[in-house]
């Protein structure tokens, strides 16, 4: 029975993308196996026997060895863009169309726009067979301009719970990750490990995979560390260039200028869209063209917005575009006391430097300093040895702290828990705010 024309052209479309993916990927030379070891192919077919006809396969990926006019090992890949949860019988039928061209040197995988039904893992599983589920990049809280799972690094043992829910719950929505992986040995979102695990499974010799595999450093980050120092000496120059002179910055006036420079369209207090509801977005920034958007609330906080604000401003003075084609953004993302090399991550690197950026701009190192000193002077707040501004449970020293926080607040147009991670970050405040009571638990446990 013929298939309609839709239900062809749908299948078209994911098969292209993951052809593309893959294209991609081999020709920049950041897939596991060498570009010169490596033929992509949509629609190629492969002679049965039993046939006596050739099987043409979706994508099919050839790797050789150098000088090889055969390929060593072929990846068969068949592709179901479908709308419920692939069943075990297809990938028992597309495992016999596999055993039929390359038994031997062959690795079948499924890709599916949806979930796989328990069945379908486990028969993958206990034949090798490699499952991949594919998530649009449109509905991505950071759409890269690399595929996130081409450049992950293997995955933590704490994240493998989120891979298989991905793999097996049809509900599940990807926030970062385009691609989640069932290699014969493992789930992860690193299509490298995927490869990796694939071909060391098809029969190649050590030393023959050590003549056809890439080192893992071609995992490199595209997007550079930098230090503090950098950043802070960038928001220096932008401020200057604003003719900035102390208080609160005027992120409006900042605005205007980067449009008429380069035509940012910078829009605020939108209506958030009913999906945007759903998972509140407090701002976003996309490259093509260049935009910002910052979205309303029913819950108004201005020192809230002119953070969100601030934050996608960075993604820009940063020049993030080169590797980001959108971002959104929401409460959990403004973390600045995250050290960035904690994940070294593109979208964390890029994360850590927008938070910081953005209290470098709306809380400038050297003005802060100032006011903090000043106020400290003013306030009459001595240092007895734990730090300038010291803050625990003592009704005092939390006086103390809403008094200082209170002001800078006022005179940078921020939220006190900007001001206080601010702080914090320039080594100016220690908070150990209820740790005399966790102390007090951990003794009576003790003595127990």
């Amino acid at each position: 029975m013929r298939k309609p024309a839709s239900s062809i052209q749908k299948g078209n479309a994911l098969e292209l993308r993951v052809r593309d993916l893959f294209e991609s990927e081999i020709s920049e030379d950041r897939f596991w196996a060498k570009k010169d070891n490596c033929r992509v192919f949509w629609k190629k077919g492969y002679h049965s026997k039993d046939r006596q006809d050739d099987i043409v396969f979706d994508v099919s990926i050839e790797i050789y060895l150098p000088g090889a006019k055969e390929y060593s090992s072929v990846v068969l890949i068949e592709c179901k863009n479908y709308t419920h949860p692939v069943p075990v019988d297809d990938v028992e039928e597309f495992f016999t169309k596999v055993q039929q061209v390359a038994a031997a040197n062959a690795k079948a995988v499924v890709v599916a726009s949806s979930a796989f039904q328990s069945g379908a893992r486990t028969f993958a599983k206990s034949k090798g067979i490699g499952l991949m589920r594919y998530f649009d990049a449109k509905d991505f809280k950071w759409e890269l301009r690399r595929s996130p799972s081409a450049g992950a690094r293997s995955t933590p043992a704490d994240e493998i719970f989120h891979v298989e829910a991905g793999l097996s719950n049809q509900d599940f929505r990807s926030l970062s990750f385009d691609l989640y992986l069932q290699s014969p040995s493992r789930a992860t979102n690193s299509l490298w490990d995927f490869f990796e695990d694939l071909v060391l499974e098809s029969g190649l010799h050590t030393q023959q995979v050590r003549r056809i595999a890439n080192p893992r450093s071609k995992l490199s980050n595209q997007v550079p560390f930098r230090e503090k120092d950098e950043l802070e000496t960038q928001s220096i120059e932008v401020l200057a260039n604003l003719g900035y002179v102390g208080g609160e910055i005027d992120l409006q006036e900042l605005c205007a200028r980067e449009t008429k420079r380069s035509g940012l369209l910078v829009e605020t207090n939108i209506l958030p869209s009913e999906s945007d509801k759903a998972a509140p977005v407090l701002g976003r920034i996309e490259f093509d063209p260049l935009a910002i958007k910052v979205y309303s609330s029913d819950t108004p906080n201005r020192g809230r917005d002119r953070f969100t604000l601030a934050h996608e401003l960075a993604h820009y003075f940063l020049n993030h575009g080169r590797y980001l084609i959108k971002e959104s953004c929401d409460d959990s993302d403004f973390q600045l006391q995250r050290s960035s090399t904690l994940d070294s991550s593109d979208v964390a690197r890029m994360e850590y430097q927008a938070n910081y950026f953005a209290a470098s701009i709306l809380m400038p190192r050297m003005y802060m300093l100032e006011d903090f000193r000043q106020l400290l002077r003013t306030l009459e707040i001595p240092d007895k040895g734990f730090g300038p501004l010291f803050v625990d449970d003592q009704p005092c020293n939390l006086q103390n702290f809403d008094l200082v926080t209170g002001r800078l607040m006022q005179k940078y147009g921020v939220s006190r828990t900007a001001v206080k991670i601010r702080l914090e970050s320039l080594g100016l405040l220690r908070d150990v705010r209820g740790q005399s009571a966790l102390r007090s638990i951990q003794n009576v446990l003790g003595a127990g």
